[in-house]
């Protein structure tokens, strides 16, 4: 019974062939336009030498006590901080030409950034953040105080993801991605289907258990985004010679990807049972994740706290196909298969406790 559902739902899907062209060549065209869009910025990102920053900190500050590992710590990634007691941060970087200038105040600090000096900004920025981000705080400009006794341990590991990134490679990835967290679209005629002529009604009076009836949506679904996104990755590496970096390992995060999103819209499906309501909250989750994993503003360029990014599954994938191509390893693979595991365990078990309740059964 099951091989049989699965067969038919397979084939269902496959008839739809607008949501298959959405799949395929959606990706491709989004690509072609924000990679062309977006690569003089990923270029000059790449080419930021050492530059000068200016710094001044109370004595009361949580920094202050810090600032000399902070100078060190700038300086091997190319920053070289040099202190001004006095005078307005605008003035002191016109005067003396610097990228930037730091106010470490009591409770937090402030940057200002010299409008000549573009990507060094962004740099010091992300430098700053990088810095925060270890003292495991929670904004670019307003950083809560440091207990006297924590034990802080400054970004020379993170700064080294600055790698060289293509804007074509870069966005080749992460809309990979993003599309794949919206491919339940594959199954809304099986799910529309089911629900109009109540083939769950009527396979009540069968011995066929929920979980099997779930997979028998689940499975031809994965197959179906699965064998849209292989195309996909064809298309756009012969067109855009886009670089993946460990093939095997790439593939493993797609497909676990897949796997995870698909369960993930089932849920949605099974909770409101409503096909426009599902995709409608689907589309905005989506959304809401990319915004903040990179799929409209790269993680590089990123102001948002890294505790915030790290909400997002999309944020952990993104990052860890980026820095597989551009590096060759990442430290977010294994927090990208952990991310997307639990959320495929949960929404199946979810999914199913749902169907359970609706039919009367015990949860």
């Amino acid at each position: 019974m099951i091989r049989y559902l699965i067969k038919n739902n397979f084939k269902i899907m496959f008839r739809n062939k607008w949501i298959l062209g959405m799949i395929i060549f959606g990706p491709v065209i989004t690509i072609a336009i924000l990679s062309s869009a977006f690569s003089d910025l990923m270029n000059k990102y790449d080419g930021v030498d050492e530059f000068q920053a200016g710094y001044r900190a109370e004595e009361d500050s949580v920094f202050a006590q810090w600032m000399d590992v902070v100078k060190e710590t700038g300086a091997e990634n190319g920053i070289k901080f040099s202190e001004y007691p006095e005078g307005k941060p605008e003035d002191v970087i016109k005067h003396n030409n610097l990228a930037g200038f730091v106010e470490f105040g009591k409770d937090g600090y402030t940057l200002f950034k010299s409008a000549d000096y573009e990507m060094e900004g962004i740099t010091l920025e992300y430098f700053l953040n990088c810095m925060t981000g270890e003292f495991e705080k929670s904004a670019m400009q307003s950083v809560i105080p440091i207990k006297e006794e924590q034990k802080v341990n400054l970004p020379v590991r993170k700064l080294e993801y600055l790698p060289a990134v293509d804007a074509t490679d870069y966005y080749g990835m992460i809309y990979i991605v993003y599309f794949t967290w919206i491919g339940l679209v594959s199954a809304a005629n099986v799910l529309s289907s089911e629900k109009k002529y109540g083939i769950s009604r009527k396979f009540q009076v069968t011995a066929v258990p929920e979980f099997k009836m779930y997979l028998s949506k689940w499975i031809p679904a994965v197959m179906v985004v699965s064998a849209g996104i292989a195309v996909t990755v064809a298309l756009t590496v012969l067109l855009y010679g886009i670089h993946w970096g460990n093939i095997f390992v790439s593939a493993g995060l797609i497909l676990l990807t897949i796997m995870a999103a698909t369960a993930y819209g089932l849920m949605l499906y099974y909770i409101f049972q409503n096909m426009v309501l599902t995709i409608i909250v689907l589309f905005i989750s989506t959304f809401v994740m990319g915004f903040f994993g990179g799929s409209f503003e790269t993680y590089m360029y990123s102001a948002w706290p890294e505790s915030v990014k790290s909400l997002s599954p999309i944020y952990h994938t993104n990052r860890a196909l980026v820095e597989l191509s551009s590096m060759g390893h990442s430290n977010y693979t294994v927090s990208s298969i952990v991310y997307l595991s639990v959320i495929l365990v949960i929404s199946t078990v979810v999914s199913i406790l749902f169907d359970r309740i609706r039919k009367g059964g015990k949860a």
